[in-house]
């Protein structure tokens, strides 16, 4: 399903970029940076259901709430359309600031078991955005959709405790689990001005993001490498989900633009 939605972005990214690739330069234009913070809301269903093979009753601290960090540029050659092109550091584990680890311990009733599970979840964030701008009073209005390909990394240390002896069982941690995906990201924002060559943009958006497999290297495998499952006892990969809501405050810089960029159009 991600990888179909993936190839749908990319395709009305195309198709949108067509009728305003060749369009006559009578709108003022805008090149510039921007630097984003923000967080968000990550679906993240597979880590958090965690559970290693024949433990239960197990409280897990959710990784849903996640923060965003990153930069991009602004490509601006009409008074209504442009490109942004940027990438996001995406973390979870979130309520301490830019956290990304969380622990799960377990519970085996009727034994003397202790598991103690800490992993690591972190990701980034390639996009490529059609902007549609639009005027609000002195205000500028900003829509946005497009592609985007994610990466993730999962480290896992696993400890599990007898009590009644006090002996330590390893076993399932592994480090650098990697996973990519072709997904999808929308953002609705507006501007306000904060100098003659910024602007502070306020934006909320979505975006479809199932990396549905990662696979570590493994020198005691066969291919070198494994697949991250659910749990032992199931066939079924771990997948890491950042599909979801994010809220972010965005600075812009423009360079050099033309006198009336603030104004236009001019009536």
């Amino acid at each position: 399903m991600h990888k179909t939605v993936g190839m749908l972005a990319v395709v009305l990214a195309i198709i949108i970029a067509l009728p305003n690739v060749s369009s006559a330069q009578d709108h003022p234009r805008k090149y510039g940076l921007e630097f984003q913070l923000g967080g968000g809301y990550y679906l993240m269903e597979d880590v958090n259901n965690f559970l290693p093979a024949d433990f239960f009753g197990y409280e897990p601290d959710k990784v849903n709430i996640g923060s965003q960090f990153g930069f991009g540029i602004i490509y601006r050659h009409k008074d209504n359309f442009g490109w942004n092109i940027g990438y996001n550091k995406l973390a979870t584990g979130v309520p301490v600031a830019l956290e990304e680890k969380y622990e799960v311990r377990t519970y085996l009733p009727g034994a003397a078991y202790e598991s103690w599970v800490e992993q690591t979840v972190s990701g980034g964030e390639f996009y490529l955005m059609a902007i549609w701008y639009g005027h609000l009073g002195g205000l500028e209005t900003m829509f946005g959709i497009g592609p985007s390909f994610y990466g993730a990394t999962l480290d896992r240390s696993i400890d599990i405790v007898r009590d009644a002896t006090g002996s330590h069982l390893t076993g399932g941690s592994f480090f650098d689990a990697t996973g990519n995906c072709l997904g999808m990201i929308a953002s609705l924002g507006l501007e306000f001005p904060i100098g003659e060559n910024s602007g502070l943009s306020i934006q909320f958006g979505g975006r479809i993001a199932d990396i549905g497999e990662l696979k570590y290297d493994d020198p005691n495998a066969q291919s070198g490498e494994l697949v991250v499952y659910k749990n032992a006892s199931t066939g079924s990969p771990m997948g890491v989900d950042f599909t979801g809501g994010f809220a972010k405050l965005t600075l812009r810089t423009y360079f050099k633009p033309t006198d009336n960029w603030r104004s236009y159009p001019q009536k």
